[in-house]
């Protein structure tokens, strides 16, 4: 048997989107819709996939520069209503998540640093069966600098009582392995997103993985 490639990890911090859920066709449908109402052109899925796991202001803004902040919040604001109503008929756990939270519950805290609201998060964990399993979730508005910036690790690793040496970030996408490394937690990649095995290496993995099954051997 391998040895496990982590050792003295007491806490296990995730990503949301694209690393525990894929809701990317809620979130195709709902952007698509405020853009809609906004007499704005549909984007086809493979320019709204690299978007995925940022800040909806942040997207908006970047869709059209020089909007007026109203302009762009009201885009956020038709993004959310068009959103909730689809958001768990149009989202699937990943393959692999509940053999991975299976494989961990009992051994290490777990906790989410996310870029989306915790609203939205919590409500797609109960809806899937999964909120006890989460001890702690850093969203969207509870820090001032969203990921790649550590700013949410650090506040997971000290609300799960570890500090970041103690830690994993476990995420599908570059800023996820930024903001861990920057925290000094050790960075999982995992392959169900958007970004391939060379990306997620690239930004600072230790380790690349193909499915959160594959997650528990890695800690010992």
């Amino acid at each position: 048997m391998q040895a496990p490639r982590f050792t003295n990890i007491r806490a296990v911090i995730f990503d949301f989107d694209g690393t525990l859920f894929d809701a990317t066709e809620a979130i195709c449908h709902a952007l698509n819709a405020a853009l809609a109402a906004h007499g704005r052109a549909p984007l086809p899925r493979a320019e709204i996939l690299p978007r995925i796991g940022r800040p909806l202001y942040e997207i908006f803004q970047a869709l059209e520069p020089g909007a007026p902040p109203e302009r762009v919040q009201s885009h956020v604001d038709a993004y959310r209503s068009a959103f909730w109503p689809v958001c768990l008929t149009h989202t699937r756990e990943l393959p692999g998540l509940r053999a991975g939270l299976e494989g961990l519950r009992g051994k290490v805290g777990l906790g989410i640093a996310t870029n989306r609201s915790e609203r939205g998060a919590r409500y797609i964990l109960e809806g899937f069966g999964f909120s006890a399993d989460f001890a702690v979730i850093v969203a969207l508005e509870h820090v001032q600098q969203v990921k790649p910036h550590p700013e949410a690790v650090l506040s997971a690793c000290a609300q799960l009582g570890v500090t970041p040496a103690q830690a994993l970030m476990v995420g599908d996408t570059p800023d996820d392995m930024r903001a861990g490394r920057a925290a000094g937690a050790a960075a999982v990649g995992v392959t169900t997103g958007a970004y391939d095995r060379a990306a997620l290496l690239a930004a600072g993995a230790s380790e690349v993985i193909s499915t959160l099954a594959d997650l528990p051997p890695l800690i010992g």
